[in-house]
C-alpha cells in the first residue's frame, strides 16, 4: 500500500532532520560542508529546517555561508516529527535570538530583516505591529547620527509594517527629512471593501496639519488619499464644486482628493459631480472610471452594475457625452449591460450609420488590464451570439476588426450562429480568428448541457471547413498558418489533452506537416508565432530528414538562431537543435553564422541546458565543414617517436 501525502511528508521531514544533523556531526572543512548542504538543499523540506542549520552556519562562518543562507533561508517551522511549530518559542529560541542579535550587531541588513520578519510572524498581527512600532521608535530615537537612523529604517523596512500616527509623529520629531519617504511608504490603508466603519483608520489630523504648516503639501495629500474615509471624501469633493470655479483647478483638486482605495460608491459621486459642474469634471471622470466595479451578491449570483452606473450612462446619453459613455460602458459595466447597449445601437435603423459606427467604436476594446512580471490579465466584455450576428450583418468590418475580441469563442461562449454565418459568407479573416481561439480549448468529453453541445457543434463545423480546403497552391497551408499564428502566447496548457480531444487542433498541429513544408511563407508564420507549441511544430518540420526541410531551415536562420540562447524547455530545444542541424549542414555560410551562437550557448548558466546535445550539434557542423574549425577544434594525431639509428 502506497503511503499518503501526510506520511510521505513526515518521512521526508524525519530524513531531512537526520541528514542535517549527521552532516554537521562530521569532521570536515567549511567548503566540504557547504557542498554537502547545497546537495541537501535539492531535497524536499530543506528550507523548512532553517531553524536547525541556520544558526550553526552563522556561528561557523557567517561570511562564507552567507550566500547559502540567503538562498535557502525561509520561515522554517517543520520538525523531525513532521509538525509545524514556532521555533522562536521553543528550545531553539536562544540560538535564533543570538543569530538575530549578531546580524544586528554586524549590520547585516538582509539577514537581520529576514530573521526579524520570521520572529514577527509568530506573534500574531496585532502584537507584531505593536512590537515593530515600538522597536522602530526606540531605535530611531537612540540613533545618534543620520547614517545610523537611516540604517534603522533600512533594517526595519519589513513588508508587514504599517505605521500609526503616534509612531509617525515620533519619527518626524527626530528627523523629519529622513523619515519622510519611510512614512510615505508605510502608511496604512484607512478602509477597503468589506471593512466595517468602526475598524477604519482615523485621519492623522495632527501630522497632516504639521505637514501643511511646514509646506509639505505632497506628503500631506498622500496621507489624505490613503486615510480618508468614503463619506469624508464625498463631502469634500462636493464642497469643491462650490468653492473652486476654474475648471482646470477643479480637476487638479479632485485628483488631489481621490482616495488610493477605489470607493464603492464612486459612480454615485461621479453622477453628482457631473450634474453640478457638467463637462468641467469630464477629465477627472475619464481618469477614474476604472475604479467603478460591478457588484456580486453571491458566488452563484449574476454580476450587477455598481450603484449609480446606470444613472451615469443615462446622463451621458442625454447630454451627448459619448467619450464618458463609451469609457464607462467598456470599463465598468457588466457583460449583460454592455451587450444590451451594443444591441440598441445595432437595432437603431433610423440613426445615421456613420454616427452608429462611431459610437460602436467608442465601446470596443479592452476594459482594463492587470499586469505583473510574466503575467497579464485583460478584461474584455463578451457579446452574446445573437448580438454578434446582428452586428456582423450590419457592420461586418467592425466584427472582423475592433469587435473580434468580444466574440472570442470557447466553451463559455461558442457563437454557433456567428460561425454559421461566417461559413456561409466564406469570411476567411473572421473564420481564421474564431478558429485560432477554438483550437486552444479541449472538447468536453460529454455533452451535458446546451452550452457544451453548441461548443462541440462549433468545433466540428470549423474542423470540417479546414479539412475541406484545397490542398493545392498552398491554400490550406496559408489558412492554417494564419490560424496558428493568431493563437496568443500561453493559450495552450494541456497540449496532450487538447490534441486528443480537439479535432481542429489535431488537424492543424499534427496532421498537416507535408502541406506546411510546401509553402515557405506558412513555415515562416509558424516560426514567428507567439505560441510556443506552434513554434515547436515549425522546429519539428524543419528538423525532418528531407531536402525541402534543410532548404527552408537555411532560409530561416535569422529566426532559428534565437533558439540557441532563449529560454526553452528541453524537449522543445532538442527539436530546435534538429532544425538548426539541417540549417547548418545546408551550406557553409549558414553554418558560419550559426557557429558563433552555438559557441555562445556554452556560456549560458542554465544548468538544465542540454550541453551534451549541443556538443553533438557542434561536432556535426565541424565535421561537415572542417574549414570552420578553430585552433582548439582541430584534431591532432600524435605518434610514438622513432628511434634514431647511428651512422
Amino acid at each position: 500500500m502506497s503511503e499518503s501525502w501526510e506520511q510521505r511528508r513526515r518521512r521526508e521531514a524525519r530524513e531531512m532532520d537526520a541528514a542535517i544533523r549527521s552532516t554537521f556531526a562530521r569532521r570536515q572543512s567549511n567548503a566540504e560542508l557547504r557542498a554537502q548542504l547545497e546537495a541537501l538543499a535539492q531535497r524536499p523540506w530543506f528550507r523548512e529546517f532553517s531553524w536547525l542549520w541556520g544558526p550553526s552556519l552563522h556561528v561557523r562562518d557567517r561570511v562564507l555561508f552567507r550566500p547559502l543562507i540567503l538562498s535557502w533561508l525561509r520561515v522554517g517551522n517543520l520538525t523531525a516529527t513532521g509538525k509545524w511549530v514556532d521555533p522562536w518559542q521553543g528550545e531553539n529560541a536562544a540560538a535564533l535570538e543570538t543569530w538575530l542579535a549578531d546580524a544586528d550587531r554586524h549590520d547585516d541588513v538582509e539577514v537581520f530583516r529576514r530573521l526579524y520578519e520570521w520572529r514577527q510572524q509568530g506573534l500574531g498581527l496585532k502584537k507584531a505591529e505593536a512590537r515593530w512600532r515600538e522597536d522602530l521608535t526606540q531605535r530611531f530615537r537612540d540613533a545618534r547620527t543620520r547614517a545610523a537612523r537611516q540604517l534603522v529604517l533600512t533594517k526595519l523596512d519589513v513588508e508587514t509594517g504599517r505605521l500609526d500616527e503616534a509612531t509617525a509623529l515620533a519619527l518626524d520629531d527626530v528627523d523629519a527629512e529622513l523619515a519622510r519617504p519611510f512614512i510615505r511608504q508605510r502608511l496604512p490603508f484607512a478602509w477597503g471593501p468589506g471593512v466595517p466603519q468602526e475598524k477604519q483608520h482615523a485621519m492623522w489630523t495632527t501630522l497632516r496639519e504639521r505637514l501643511l504648516a511646514r509646506g509639505d503639501t505632497e506628503l500631506a495629500w498622500a496621507l489624505y488619499r490613503r486615510l480618508v474615509t468614503e463619506d469624508a471624501w464625498r463631502a469634500d469633493v462636493f464642497a469643491l464644486t462650490q468653492s473652486v470655479k476654474d475648471s482646470q483647478a477643479l480637476v487638479r483638486a479632485l485628483e488631489e482628493h481621490h482616495p488610493d482605495v477605489a470607493p464603492t460608491g464612486a459612480a454615485e459621486v461621479f453622477v453628482e459631480l457631473a450634474e453640478k459642474r457638467g463637462r468641467d469634471v469630464v477629465p477627472y471622470l475619464l481618469a477614474h472610471l476604472s475604479t467603478v466595479f460591478p457588484r456580486w451578491a453571491g458566488l452563484r449570483a449574476r454580476a450587477k452594475n455598481a450603484k449609480g452606473l446606470p444613472d451615469l450612462l443615462e446622463l451621458c446619453r442625454v447630454r451627448g457625452w459619448e467619450d464618458v459613455w463609451g469609457a464607462a460602458l467598456r470599463t465598468s459595466a457588466t457583460a449583460e449591460t454592455f451587450d444590451q447597449e451594443v444591441l440598441k445601437l445595432v437595432h437603431d435603423a433610423k440613426a445615421d450609420p456613420a454616427v452608429t459606427r462611431g459610437r460602436l467604436l467608442q465601446v470596443a476594446g479592452t476594459g482594463g488590464e492587470w499586469n505583473r512580471p510574466g503575467l497579464g490579465v485583460t478584461r474584455v466584455l463578451p457579446l452574446t451570439d445573437s448580438t454578434a450576428v446582428m452586428l456582423y450583418a450590419r457592420f461586418p468590418e467592425l466584427l472582423r476588426g475592433p469587435f473580434r475580441m468580444h466574440v472570442s469563442s470557447g466553451w463559455h461562449s461558442s457563437y454557433p450562429e456567428l460561425v454559421g454565418r461566417a461559413l456561409e459568407r466564406r469570411d476567411e479573416e473572421l473564420l481564421d480568428f474564431l478558429a485560432s481561439r477554438a483550437a486552444t480549448q479541449a472538447q468536453p468529453t460529454h455533452a451535458g448541457n446546451k452550452r457544451q453541445r453548441e461548443w462541440i457543434r462549433v468545433l466540428d463545423a470549423l474542423a470540417t471547413h479546414y479539412e475541406e480546403l484545397p490542398k493545392e497552391d498552398g491554400v490550406f497551408a496559408r489558412r492554417a498558418a494564419n490560424v496558428l499564428g493568431a493563437i496568443p502566447a500561453y493559450a495552450i496548457w494541456a497540449d496532450k489533452t487538447l490534441l486528443s480531444q480537439n479535432r481542429l487542433a489535431r488537424l492543424l498541429l499534427m496532421r498537416s506537416d507535408d502541406l506546411y513544408l510546401a509553402d515557405p511563407r506558412a513555415v515562416r508564420d509558424l516560426l514567428e508565432s507567439p505560441q510556443i507549441h506552434v513554434q515547436a511544430l515549425a522546429f519539428r518540420l524543419l528538423g525532418r530528414d528531407a531536402p525541402r526541410a534543410r532548404e527552408l531551415a537555411a532560409s530561416n536562420t535569422d529566426v532559428l538562431q534565437a533558439a540557441l540562447l532563449r529560454p526553452l524547455h528541453r524537449r522543445t530545444r532538442l527539436m530546435a537543435f534538429g532544425a538548426l542541424t539541417n540549417a547548418a549542414l545546408h551550406d557553409v555560410d549558414t553554418a558560419r553564422r550559426l557557429l558563433a551562437r552555438m559557441r555562445d550557448a556554452f556560456a549560458l548558466p542554465d544548468q538544465r541546458y542540454p550541453k551534451e546535445e549541443l556538443v553533438e550539434l557542434l561536432a556535426k557542423v565541424l565535421r561537415r565543414w572542417p574549414e570552420l574549425r578553430g585552433p582548439a577544434e582541430t584534431p591532432r594525431v600524435f605518434s610514438a617517436p622513432t628511434k634514431e639509428t647511428s651512422p
